[in-house]
C-alpha cells in the first residue's frame, strides 16, 4: 500500500515506519542522531494545536479556522518528511545497506519529493 506524504498526516508514525522497514533489509540499523532531528523538527512543524486560541473546542467536523491552521503546517511538515526519508536512505547505505534496495522499497510505499 501506498502512502501519499501529501495527503496524510503522519507526524511521529513515519519514523516508526521508516525503521521497520530498514531493519527488515538491515536488521542492525540504528537511525541516526540526524534523522532524530529531523523527525523531531518534522513533528513540531507539524503542530498547529499551539496555534489555537486558548478554550477553543474544536468540533467533530472542525471549523474553518482550524481547517486553516492544519492547512497551513503541512507544506512545511511535508518537505520535512520528505527529507526524513532521505536522510533514513543516506544512513541505510552508510550502514552497509543497498541504497538501490531501499529506495525501490520506499518508492513503492511512498510519493515523497522536496
Amino acid at each position: 500500500m501506498q502512502k501519499d506524504i501529501y495527503k496524510e498526516d503522519y507526524f511521529g508514525t513515519v519514523m516508526c515506519i521508516l525503521i521497520d522497514e530498514a531493519r527488515k533489509f538491515l536488521p542492525s540499523y540504528k537511525p541516526t542522531s540526524d534523522v532524530h532531528k529531523v523527525q523531531n523538527d518534522m513533528c513540531k512543524a507539524g503542530s498547529w494545536i499551539e496555534n489555537m486560541p486558548i478554550g477553543t473546542i474544536v468540533q467533530s467536523d472542525p471549523q474553518q479556522s482550524i481547517v486553516k491552521l492544519q492547512k497551513d503546517v503541512l507544506p512545511e511538515y511535508r518537505r520535512l518528511a520528505a527529507n526524513l526519508i532521505d536522510r533514513f536512505i543516506d544512513s541505510f547505505e552508510a550502514q552497509g545497506g543497498s541504497r538501490t534496495q531501499i529506495t525501490d522499497h520506499f518508492e513503492r510505499m511512498y510519493k515523497w519529493k522536496q
